[in-house]
């Protein structure tokens, strides 16, 4: 009786890791991205610019290409007051939070954002290099041709 108390104890933690283990896993996406604001540029900026075109914001935010300027300011605020957020043209933690919320999980390692919000773009992110370097692409939805694709990290 004890062997099978101990067993069953046992079973019960180790199933009860994996599931944090994968909990975690899939709470990498968006999160611990860094504060970002009009004058950041890089590859974080870039997967913002990539994020919001799945969100619709493609007219304000114009090219992808790692320059928090003006126009992606716009979009981010346009995202912001259409998820309740405060629009303040900020992506701190809550900007990131709601990204992560409309994000959908393939794996831990493959996510994409595929919204209402746009007709016309989709976006897709893959940690790769033993998760070391993080990509994303733009797509067209209705080819899945690719319009921008790049490196976050």
């Amino acid at each position: 009786m004890m062997k099978k108390k101990i067993g069953l104890t046992l079973s019960t933690v180790m199933l009860g890791s994996l599931l944090m283990l994968a909990g975690m896993a899939y709470a990498n996406g968006f999160s611990g991205w860094p504060t970002l604001s009009k004058g950041s540029s890089g590859g974080y900026v870039s997967g913002l610019q990539a994020s919001l075109y799945a969100m619709g914001q493609q007219p304000s935010v114009g090219a992808v290409d790692g320059i928090f300027g003006t126009g992606t300011e716009t979009g981010l605020i346009n995202f912001q007051t259409n998820t309740g957020l405060v629009a303040d043209g900020i992506a701190g933690s809550d900007t990131w939070s709601e990204f992560h919320d409309w994000a959908t999980f393939e794996t831990y390692t493959l996510w994409y954002l595929d919204t209402s919000y746009s007709s016309t773009y989709w976006t897709s992110f893959a940690l790769t290099n033993n998760e070391t370097k993080l990509t994303y692409r733009v797509s067209y939805k209705g080819s899945n041709t690719s319009v921008y694709s790049g490196t976050v990290y």
